[in-house]
């Protein structure tokens, strides 16, 4: 069980409805709903071995950020992953838990930044959001621009909707 510290922070945050769209870069070989690399090395809202999550961005613009960043992270340049696949996703879920400042924050959760490289923290509030049933978590962006979602794939209620509608590929970087 998650840490029950975080259960009741992220309890008291009144889950939101987030209709919209949202993007997500990603290898041209890979499927784009699977969140499966996700689930077995983790991400900034799930642990390593946990849950299957999609990371989205909330504009176009934050996931070319997202995308630079990674090359950053991984010591490499963005032309190193290309071809590339930016795909647009049309949203409609029921339960978000919303970290951007819409909702006050628990006090457990006041004051945090949601952007840093240690990943602890935030794998653990997604692991409680996702232990509440939670769909997903919006949150700031960790490239400094904009906000992303995580979309916790075995979470979404039967009326929510997470389709790929279309996608660009990026044969240089964007």
């Amino acid at each position: 069980m998650p840490a029950p510290v975080l259960v009741d922070a992220i309890d008291q945050i009144d889950p939101i409805p987030f209709q919209g769209e949202a993007y997500r870069h990603i290898a041209a070989k890979w499927h784009p709903l699977s969140g499966a690399g996700a689930r077995s090395r983790g991400g900034r809202w799930n642990p390593p071995e946990s849950f299957a999550t999609l990371y989205l961005a909330v504009n176009e613009e934050t996931a070319i950020e997202e995308f630079r960043r990674m090359a950053r992270r991984n010591g490499r340049t963005p032309k190193d992953f290309v071809p590339r696949r930016l795909y647009c996703f049309h949203l409609e879920l029921e339960a978000i838990v919303d970290l951007t400042g819409g909702q006050a924050l628990p006090q457990a959760l006041h004051g945090l930044d949601f952007r840093g490289d240690d990943l602890t923290l935030t794998q653990a509030i997604g692991e409680a959001a996702q232990y509440l049933g939670r769909e997903a978590i919006k949150a700031p962006s960790a490239a400094g621009n904009g906000d992303v979602l995580a979309v916790f794939m075995d979470r979404l209620r039967p009326d929510s909707i997470v389709e790929a509608r279309d996608f660009e590929v990026w044969a240089d970087p964007p």
